[in-house]
Parts: structure tokens; sequence; C-alpha cells
């Protein structure tokens, strides 16, 4: 337990320093800022969203075609687009929405995108405490997304079982080199990113 609390409160200090503001003084909750939604269909529509509360974002989002319309013209949930962004905020509809059984679509805020995709979900309790989730689409062996506390016990194995496609760094992961345990978690997606963006690179 010690482990996985450690790992939460590391990601919850790299969410301090993240893009997306909370602090009320740039972008305030109820407020209508710019931004666009990606349809089922991969169509963009742009327009303005409401800004929502970090729980309340996840559940649904609120559309106006113009930014002074007073009622929204469109609501969305998660089942009904892939993707808003609202002021400096963006959301994936992803099958994660916290706890250990099933997983329901939920609005996810993505924090670092890339072949594993770095989200947070708040906790819908009431507290909206952060938890850190990761998303490998392409990945058909780990193509759900996971909670950060997947990794929090035999984190090697898990780790480098999770990184398997790029053999060199999951070798890293496994055998425990210097630079290559949990407290470099994020280090270690983001050089997994690296590899795959340049693998794949058009």
């Amino acid at each position: 337990m010690i482990r996985i609390s450690l790992l939460v409160c590391l990601f919850a200090m790299g969410l301090q320093s993240s893009a997306q503001d909370w602090t009320g003084q740039v972008y305030q909750v109820g407020k209508i800022y710019p931004g666009y939604y990606v349809k089922n269909s991969n169509d963009t529509v742009y327009g303005y969203f409401q800004h929502g509360t970090q729980a309340g974002n996840q559940k649904k989002c609120f559309f106006y075609t113009n930014e002074m319309d007073r009622k929204p013209s469109a609501e969305f949930k998660p089942e009904d687009i892939k993707s808003y962004k609202v002021a400096d905020k963006l959301y994936r509809s992803i099958n994660y929405s916290g706890g250990l059984m099933a997983k329901p679509l939920r609005f996810n805020l993505v924090t670092k995108d890339g072949a594993i995709t770095e989200y947070v979900f708040y906790s819908e309790d009431g507290n909206a405490t952060p938890e850190p989730v990761y998303h490998k689409p392409h990945d058909p062996e780990n193509s759900k997304p996971i909670s950060i506390t997947y990794f929090g016990l035999a984190f090697a194995k898990k780790l480098g079982g999770y990184l398997a496609d790029y053999p060199e760094l999951s070798a890293k992961v496994t055998g425990k080199e210097k630079g290559y345990g949990m407290l470099n978690l994020q280090a270690i997606i983001a050089e997994y990113n690296d590899w795959y963006a340049a693998k794949h690179k058009k």
C-alpha cells in the first residue's frame, strides 16, 4: 500500500505543474469558453463549452454555438462523442470511471498525450480525488485503460509487461536498471512515447 500511495502522490505532484488550470484564477466553473468536440464519426465541431467542475466535466458537457447564447445548443454524454475541449482542458471518452469492477464510459482529462496517453480521473464521491490513468489503445494486449495502482505491486514485472512491444525498454524496467524504477514512471512512459512516435513517423 505504501508503494501505491507513493505512486499516486508523485503523479499528483506532477499534476500541479501540468497545463490544466483548476485554481479558478484563469478559468472559472460555470463560465463559457472556446472549445470543440469530435463526433463519433470523427468530424470536429468548433464552438463553446461551459466549464464544469472536475467531476462534473467527466459525466456530461454543454455545447454552445455562440459565446453569448444563454442556453446550450447541445448536451453530450461520453457515449455521444469521442472527445471535447473546453478552455485548456481536453477530455476523451474512455472506459474508465474508477473502482475495480466494470468501467462505464467517462470523459477523462488528458494530461499528456501520446501512444500511452496519461489521464486523470477525479473521484465522483464529492472529494474529487485525482487518480492517474493510462491508456494504450494501439496494443491489443494492453488496450484497456488502467489506474496507476495497477503498477503498485510487482512494479518491474507489470510495467515491463506493459511495455513489451519495446523490448529494450522493457528489459531495462524488468532488470531494475538505475533510472527505471517506480520513481521514474513518468519518464519511462515519456521514453516509450518518444520511441513509438519515431517508429511510426510518416
